[in-house]
C-alpha cells in the first residue's frame, strides 16, 4: 500500500473554516519552514511515501463575482509557494518523497524543466511533479498565462510534456559531466544537445540548463476525470490520484483508467492509482465521531461555495434553484461536475441539489471518507483496495491531530496487518523506485510498452 499525506501551504488546507479548530496549528504554521520540517520528520518516521502539496494561482473569485468569500474564509488564500518548502523539508529527511503541483498553463516548459531538475538534485531523487492544466480566470487577469478552453489546455499540455521530457531525457548524455582538470573541461560539450522543438505552442532550442538529476524526469502525478484528462493521464502519468465516491462505483473508473493504458500501449504496472480520502481517526469509534462532529460544525458553507465555484467556473449565486447543472457550460474543472454523477448517476442534479450537497453532504461522514478507530479505518482501506483496485491513498488529515493520528494510530495498525512497510527499503533510493521497485530510477528503466523488447 502506498500512502501520501495531502496538504497545501495555506491556513486551511482541506476544507474552509477548519483553521478555527481550537488546537489548529496551520493558520501560522503554513508560512513557517520549521513547521513543515517538523511535519516532514514526523511523516518519515512513519515511513509515509510522500508529502503531497496542492497549489493554486490567484484567488477564487467566481462565487458572487468576488474574491471576498474566499478571502474571508481563507480558501487557498493566503498561501505560499510549496516549491520553496521542499528543499528545507528534504534537508531534514532522507527517504520521504515530495510531490508538488506545478501548472503547464502558468510556467514556460524550459523553466519547469530547470525547477524540477533542481528539486530532484536537492532531494536526491525524491520529487514528483503533479501536472495541472490550470483554469482560474483570476490568474489570467494577473498576467499568468492565456485563457484556454478545457480541451485546448490539454492539447497545449501534451506539447508541454514533449518539451520537458526532451530536456530531461535527451539533452544531456549520462556521462556528459567529466570534471577533467587536466583538460580544463567540466562538461563535454559534445554530449550536451539542443532539442530544437518547434511546435504549435512552444519553440524551445535547448540545451537543458541542468545536468541529469537522480531521476532525470520527476515522478509524474496527474488527476484527470474528463475523457481528455484521462487520456492525458494515460499518456503521461505514473501516479494518478482520484476522488472516487465509493469502492464499488469507483472500480469502473479505475478499470477504465487502466484500460486506457493498454490502449495507449503502456503496461498497467507502470501506473499507480491513489484514492483521495479525508481520514478522521480516534482511539475509539466514539472519539472519531466526536472529531467528525466538530469538523462539521467548523466547516464554512460560504467558503466551500467559494471553492467549488472556483473549481467549476460556475457562480452558484447566479442560477435559480431548479437550474440543471448538466446544462450549464463550463471550461473549468469538469472533474468537479463529474463527481456529482459518480455520487448518483440517476439523479438529474439541480443547482439546489448541488448547494445542498456542498453544504451538507461534503462532510466527514461522506462515503469516501475514512472514519473510525484504527481497526475500522484499516478495514475500510482494505476494502477500497480489494474492490476499487486502487494502489493506495492520498490521505487528507483532519485538523489539529490529523497527522499525529495517521502516524500514531493508523500506520501501526496497517503495519500489524502487513499492509504497509515498517521501514523504507534501502534499495529504493528514489521516489520512482519506491513506487516501481529498486532499479527503476528513471522513466527509461520502467517496463517497456506492450509488444516492445
Amino acid at each position: 500500500m502506498h500512502l501520501n499525506v495531502f496538504t497545501q501551504c495555506s491556513p486551511s488546507p482541506q476544507f474552509a473554516g477548519l483553521w478555527r479548530h481550537p488546537s489548529d496549528s496551520t493558520s501560522t504554521g503554513y508560512r513557517s519552514l520549521e513547521y513543515w520540517m517538523s511535519v516532514a520528520k514526523r511523516l518519515e518516521a512513519a515511513c509515509i511515501d510522500a508529502l503531497f502539496f496542492a497549489d493554486s494561482h490567484g484567488p477564487f473569485d467566481v462565487y458572487r463575482g468576488s474574491w471576498a468569500p474566499a478571502v474571508r474564509d481563507a480558501v487557498q488564500i493566503p498561501s505560499v509557494d510549496p516549491i520553496l518548502v521542499v528543499p528545507a523539508a528534504a534537508a531534514v529527511t532522507r527517504h520521504l518523497g515530495f510531490a508538488v503541483t506545478y501548472s503547464t498553463t502558468y510556467h514556460p516548459p524550459y523553466e519547469c524543466a530547470r525547477v524540477f531538475s533542481a528539486l530532484d538534485h536537492f532531494t536526491g531523487g525524491r520529487v514528483a511533479w503533479n501536472i495541472v492544466t490550470s483554469f482560474l480566470s483570476s490568474a489570467y487577469e494577473n498576467g499568468l498565462g492565456d485563457k484556454l478552453a478545457h480541451d485546448q489546455r490539454y492539447e497545449r499540455a501534451d506539447e508541454y510534456m514533449a518539451v520537458v521530457r526532451a530536456l530531461w531525457e535527451e539533452s544531456w548524455e549520462s556521462d556528459a559531466v567529466v570534471c577533467d582538470r587536466e583538460r580544463n573541461m567540466f562538461t563535454d560539450p559534445e554530449k550536451v544537445h539542443a532539442i530544437n522543438h518547434k511546435g504549435t505552442y512552444f519553440n524551445v532550442r535547448g540545451p537543458h540548463q541542468c545536468e541529469p538529476s537522480p531521476q532525470r524526469t520527476p515522478v509524474l502525478y496527474q488527476a484527470g476525470a474528463s475523457h481528455r484528462g484521462m487520456e492525458f493521464a494515460g499518456r503521461h502519468a505514473e501516479v494518478v490520484f482520484v476522488t472516487l465516491p465509493d469502492p464499488k462505483s469507483g472500480a469502473r473508473q479505475v478499470a477504465d483508467l487502466r484500460q486506457q493504458l493498454t490502449q495507449l500501449g503502456r503496461r498497467q504496472e507502470t501506473m499507480k492509482v491513489l484514492q483521495g480520502s479525508l481520514v478522521v481517526l480516534g482511539r475509539t469509534s466514539q472519539e472519531a465521531r466526536k472529531k467528525a462532529r466538530l469538523i462539521s460544525e467548523l466547516i464554512s458553507s460560504e467558503g466551500e461555495f467559494a471553492k467549488w465555484c472556483g473549481w467549476s467556473g460556475l457562480d452558484f449565486a447566479r442560477y435559480p434553484e431548479d437550474a440543471q447543472v448538466s446544462e450549464i457550460p463550463t471550461e473549468a474543472s469538469r472533474s468537479v461536475l463529474r463527481l456529482l454523477y459518480q455520487v448518483n448517476r440517476e439523479r438529474n442534479w439541480t443547482m439546489a441539489d448541488l448547494r445542498s450537497f456542498i453544504s451538507l453532504g461534503w462532510r466527514p461522514h461522506r462515503r469516501n471518507a475514512l472514519m473510525g478507530d484504527p481497526d475500522e479505518v484499516a478495514t475500510q482501506m482494505e476494502e477500497w483496495m480489494a474492490i476499487a483496485g486502487v494502489d493506495g491513498f492520498n490521505l487528507l488529515p483532519c485538523p489539529s491531530s490529523g497527522i499525529d493520528d495517521i502516524c500514531d494510530l493508523l500506520v501501526p495498525e496497517l503495519q500489524r496487518r502487513k499492509l504497509f512497510r515498517t521501514a523504507y527499503d534501502p534499495g529504493e533510493c528514489t521516489l520512482r523506485e519506491r513506487y516501481f521497485g529498486a532499479g527503476n530510477r528513471s522513466c527509461r528503466s520502467l517496463p517497456p510498452k506492450s509488444g516492445t523488447a
